[in-house]
Order: C-alpha cells, then sequence, then structure tokens
C-alpha cells in the first residue's frame, strides 16, 4: 500500500458520487480531529429520536467541525449523521478498531482508496448531474411521475 492510499469502509452503501462525497467529508473531519484531539462529541451534538439526517452542531467546536467537513460538498443531512457517527466512532477508538468491528460484521465494507479517486468521482458526479440538467432532465417531475405511478399501483392492489 502507498502513502496516499487508506483504508476505509462503505459509510452511506450507495454508488459512486454519493458515497465519494461521504469519503471526503470523512477525511476532511478526520483532519480536523487530529489538528483539535480534544473535542468532545458527548457534547457537540443532537439529534431528534426517530428522524435520520438531522443533526445540530451545539458549539462552535462542531460548527468548525462541520465547516471543514462539509467544505465545498453538497451533502445531505443523512451523509452529514452518518459522517458524525462514524468520526466520534473514530474519535473515540481509533481507525484500526474501527475498520476492524465493520469488517467483522461486514468485510465487504472495507476498500482501499486514494484522496485523487475520491476527488475525480465527485467531480465525475457533478458533470453528469450538470449534464442530465442540461439535457431538460427534471429531477422533481421524475420524482413526482413515480409517486403517481406507486399510488397508482397501490389502487390496483386494493
Amino acid at each position: 500500500m502507498t502513502t496516499n492510499q487508506f483504508q476505509t469502509i462503505n459509510i452511506s452503501g450507495f454508488p459512486s458520487g454519493y458515497e465519494a462525497a461521504c469519503q471526503k467529508m470523512l477525511r476532511n473531519g478526520l483532519r480536523w480531529l487530529q489538528e483539535h484531539p480534544d473535542f468532545d462529541f458527548t457534547t457537540s451534538y443532537h439529534g431528534f429520536r426517530g428522524l435520520y439526517g438531522v443533526v445540530v452542531a451545539d458549539n462552535k467546536a462542531s460548527k468548525a467541525l462541520d465547516k471543514a467537513m462539509i467544505a465545498d460538498l453538497d451533502a445531505t443531512g443523512a451523509m452529514h449523521q452518518a459522517v458524525v457517527g462514524h468520526l466520534a466512532y473514530i474519535h473515540k477508538n481509533g481507525h484500526e478498531q474501527w475498520i476492524a468491528e465493520i469488517a467483522k460484521k461486514d468485510p465487504t465494507r472495507v476498500f482501499t482508496t486514494t484522496e485523487e479517486t475520491i476527488d475525480r468521482e465527485i467531480q465525475t458526479a457533478k458533470d453528469e448531474w450538470k449534464a442530465q440538467l442540461a439535457s431538460g432532465h427534471n429531477p422533481m417531475l421524475e420524482t413526482l411521475k413515480r409517486f403517481a405511478t406507486d399510488k397508482e399501483k397501490e389502487r390496483q392492489q386494493q
């Protein structure tokens, strides 16, 4: 393994750009935590029972971590919550234990990558999205069509 490669786990379970953004957030967060080893996750965030994708930074330090972690990414709330959870585990238990715990449960989630690969995947996803929008793709319309189709299938099954 060369020095620019690192071992990580699939955080999101989604392909391509979405997972690459999670990996970028994780790397950014790990760098920030190296500079702030006394950061305390237990007093820095709160979430809401039964609601995934909304984790709120409770102090200046956690807001600074969020800023460093997200940087110029288009992150969803689910990405943010997932990465914060993984960062908290790594910060408390270490990178090696994090990998080992996940590998015990599901070794297929563990992989090796580079920052260059992550950046390339993010850029490719952005370029593909721009091309779809430029060609007239309307994501809201597609969602509404799928919703209407799903509702019609439900009615037919009743």
